[in-house]
């Protein structure tokens, strides 16, 4: 979202004396599928470590170099891939229209709802987001 979207929706906010709150969504990119082919080197203690895990990869550890590596299918969207943060976007956006909100169409990351007669307003950057309501049981339930 624009700082000057999320300044809007606090100005708006603060006018209609909406209940407020802000949210982060705990490993958001984890929740999106990986749709394409991407392989994760593992060496070292990062190595050590996936192993300890889960043990059956041990099987697949190969040397390179003189130096253990296992390499692993990504199945799901993780920070520093680029295609991840598209992927989270598309999954987060879907869920909000399922819901019934509606993309504001100055601000791919606004999404706006009436629920029981009054606007629901959620703004977000990644995975962080900014929720208003006239109501607090509205914005706790979003």
């Amino acid at each position: 979202m624009a700082n000057e979207s999320l300044m809007v929706i606090a100005a708006i906010a603060a006018k209609e004396k909406r209940d407020v709150a802000t949210a982060d969504v705990a490993g958001a990119y984890l929740n999106a599928e990986m749709d394409e082919f991407v392989l994760v080197k593992f060496t070292g203690r990062a190595l050590e470590i996936i192993c300890e895990v889960n043990p059956s990869f041990k099987a697949g550890i190969r040397k390179e170099k003189g130096r253990d590596v296992l390499y692993l299918k990504l199945a799901k969207a993780l920070y520093g891939c680029l295609k991840s943060a598209l992927l989270w976007y598309r999954l987060f956006k879907g869920t909000l229209e399922k819901m019934g909100f509606k993309l504001n169409r100055y601000d791919p990351c606004v999404a706006n709802k009436d629920i029981k007669g009054k606007q629901c307003t959620i703004g977000w950057w990644v995975d962080d987001n900014f929720i208003s309501h006239k109501r607090p049981k509205v914005v706790d339930s979003v």
